[in-house]
């Protein structure tokens, strides 16, 4: 026993003994010539980095905290973002740094399958002097040698394409002399407990994206099609590789119209046949990234691509698909890792808009019909019942013809959490429901459009509003809902009103009474009439406006409709107030202050509140009005209504600039200006809303 242990150390003592030989004579070559100075394996640098300050400025701090942090750093990111052009530049750059020389491996094949780190230890040992036939056999042994061999170096090391990081670790060095660079499509997070620098590289920004181009087809050519340019960077999502090939192919037809490219590149990149090389050397990138993932997170990525935004929330992905919420987490977390998610905040991720271009062909060509449109279904029924139930927080007095479904479905804690759910998903339901109105899902279509009403009425983006509502319209009808296409109809004569579009708006207001009297619903009629008011009002007809409103408000007072009694008031006394009768304007104006109050309409109330203090005004009394309005705008900026703080404001602005109020009025004047430039509404001084 003794004697087969000390034969054992004997044999250990010859092999590091062999070892110490051997690298020193690495380090000592007899060979002369161009062979005989350190290895210097680096792919060629490109030009100019456009768009990666930030991205070297980390790789600086790294090298220069090697003593303090280990310096092995993992730049990961989607297919074709330039990780490998980053860390070629930023060694190149740094060349000097590295005496020892600079070491590059791939280490995936061409197939995308991993290079064995065995294979890549070879390369390295013999790139540093050890001939090949002294190599040892085997990884573990190959990692200790290599160990041995860079002890006492100063080298980097680019390890391009890691697949994993078990792949990395085995290539390691053991000294803080050597900086390891790795690139990888995946997050490598395992290299965590190895104390690697994480580094995401993300797509350049639009301005970035610009840059490029210049450098590459010159200033004057893009700029000389703006609107193409940018279509361009559109189509390219910040991928240099993207961007890359479109310079190219514009380089080589110096006399190709970019708007030509433009669309054809588009073209090639929403369709899988007979598309040029070039481009589908964009498409490989991804094509690599998609065939590893497993079954069920490749179907996730497909499902992602047929959502109609680019951030969703797992709980939508789970409440959709119907699968527990443990086994979305579970395929997101590969597709995050592969780089064909990313995390956003709230529980949700955010896929690229290539990527959801890639998703979505994918999801035309190995899923059927049925399948994605159940799924696409699913995603717009999700969105407005969510939808359905902020409406109800944002605008709780209003009656509706369609009721949210609460099963199943978490409800909102307070109006605040509301607008902010609106705000932040805002894209996102208009393309749910361009979905719904693409695919005559006419129910959802005009349920999305009175779900949009409390919303709209507070922030004002009266084209989109207008589009949305003519569809709504044209839905209704095909359903047989007469009702309901009053009420659309009343909303579209709103909102040209509010544009000065009186003639169109008197025309939809006709129709929707004319509805209501055919169907003898007395609530439609009175919304009609009062819109009626409204057209009359601009169009300068002040008696004919109060008879409208007058009208309505008698038939809400038959319906015992005491909200719908108190705007009619409101409306009432802002005419009379136009039409020099203040007496009686400030008797409808305080009773519908009041019952406003009693109903716990803030909104409303404030909004008489200001039609009085502009009465208080004109009596002599200025500042009375100004605290009137001071008390109403602390109301109403609580509620976080955009267009009626600017109403409020611009109203205040204008008694205080009457009054020597001067650097207060241009403040609030401001202010509005801002406020009304935001909701895109185009008349400061209107007062004449809901």
């Amino acid at each position: 026993m003794l004697d087969r242990r000390v034969n054992r150390e004997v044999r250990d003592l010859r092999g590091r003994s062999r070892m110490d030989e051997q690298v020193e004579r690495s380090r000592t070559p007899e060979r002369e010539g161009p062979g005989a100075g350190p290895p210097f394996q680096l792919p060629a640098a490109t030009g100019r980095l456009v768009g990666r300050d930030v991205t070297l400025t980390k790789l600086d701090e790294l090298w220069g905290h090697r003593d303090v942090s280990r310096p092995l750093v993992v730049l990961d990111g989607m297919g074709g973002v330039g990780k490998t052009a980053v860390a070629t530049h930023w060694l190149h750059l740094r060349r000097a740094d590295f005496p020892d020389g600079l070491l590059y491996a791939n280490l995936s094949e061409a197939d995308g399958s991993p290079v064995t780190p065995e294979d890549a230890l070879h390369g390295f040992l013999t790139s540093l002097g050890l001939p090949a036939a002294e190599v040892p056999t085997g990884p573990g042994r190959r990692s200790a040698m290599f160990r041995a061999f860079t002890a006492e170096r100063h080298l980097a090391i680019l390890l391009d394409d890691a697949v994993s990081a078990a792949q990395v670790r085995a290539l390691l060095p053991a000294t803080s002399s050597v900086l390891v660079v790795v690139t990888s499509r995946r997050r490598l997070a395992g290299l965590g407990i190895d104390d690697a620098t994480l580094i995401t590289v993300e797509p350049l920004d639009p301005d970035a994206s610009a840059e490029l181009l210049r450098e590459t087809i010159g200033r004057e050519r893009l700029s000389a099609e703006p609107a193409a340019a940018d279509l361009i960077i559109a189509a390219c999502g910040g991928l240099p590789l993207a961007l890359g090939v479109v310079a190219a192919r514009l380089r080589a037809r110096p006399l190709r119209r970019l708007e030509r490219e433009a669309h054809s590149y588009v073209r090639h990149l929403e369709t899988a046949d007979e598309v040029p090389e070039d481009v589908r050397d964009v498409q490989a990138v991804f094509d690599a990234s998609y065939a590893e993932l497993p079954g069920g997170a490749a179907r996730l990525y497909r499902v992602c691509g047929l959502h109609p935004g680019p951030q969703v929330a797992l709980e939508t992905l789970a409440d959709v698909l119907g699968f527990p919420l443990e086994r979305i987490e579970d395929d997101v977390e590969a597709l995050v890792g592969s780089n064909l998610l990313a995390d956003a905040d709230d529980d949700r991720v955010t896929q690229h808009e290539l990527l959801r271009r890639d998703a979505r062909s994918r999801a035309e060509r190995e899923d059927s019909s049925s399948d994605r449109r159940a799924i696409a279904r699913g995603f717009v029924r999700w969105y407005l019942a969510r939808a359905q139930l902020a409406d109800t927080v944002i605008h709780p007095h209003r009656q509706r013809f369609a009721q949210p479904d609460t099963a199943g479905s978490a409800t909102f804690g307070n109006r605040a959490s509301a607008v902010a759910w609106w705000r932040r998903e805002l894209s996102t339901l208009r393309a749910a429901f361009a979905e719904a109105d693409r695919n005559q899902w006419d129910e959802e279509t005009w349920k999305f459009c009175e779900a949009s009403w409390g919303f709209f009425l507070h922030h004002r983006d009266y084209e989109p509003w207008l589009s949305m509502n003519t569809a709504g319209v044209a839905a209704a009808r095909r359903c047989a809902k007469p009702l309901v296409e009053a009420r659309l109809r009343s909303q579209l004569a709103f909102a040209y009103a509010k544009l000065h579009r009186y003639d169109e708006a008197v025309s939809q207001n006709l129709t929707a009474l004319r509805l209501s009297e055919q169907e003898g619903d007395g609530q439609t009629r009175a919304t009609a009439l009062s819109q009626l008011g409204r057209a009359t009002r601009g169009q300068g007809d002040l008696p004919g406006a109060l008879g409208f409103y007058r009208q309505s408000v008698a038939l809400h007072e038959e319906l015992g409709n005491r909200r719908g009694v108190a705007l009619g008031r409101r409306r009432c006394g802002e005419v009379l107030s136009e039409l020099g009768q203040t007496g009686e304007a400030s008797i409808e104006l305080e009773a519908s202050a009041n019952l406003m109050d009693e109903l716990g309409d803030a909104n409303q109330h404030a909004r008489a509140v200001m039609a009085l203090a502009g009465i208080r005004e004109r009596d002599g009394r200025p500042g009375t009005a100004i605290e009137m309005l001071s008390a109403a705008l602390a109301v109403v900026e609580r509620l976080d209504s955009p267009y009626y703080t600017a109403e409020i404001l611009a109203s205040l602005g204008r008694i205080e600039g009457r009054h020597g109020r001067d650097e207060e009025a241009r403040n609030h004047l401001a202010r509005a200006r801002e406020l009304y430039a935001r909701t895109g509404d185009p008349q400061a001084t209107a007062n004449d809303g809901e």
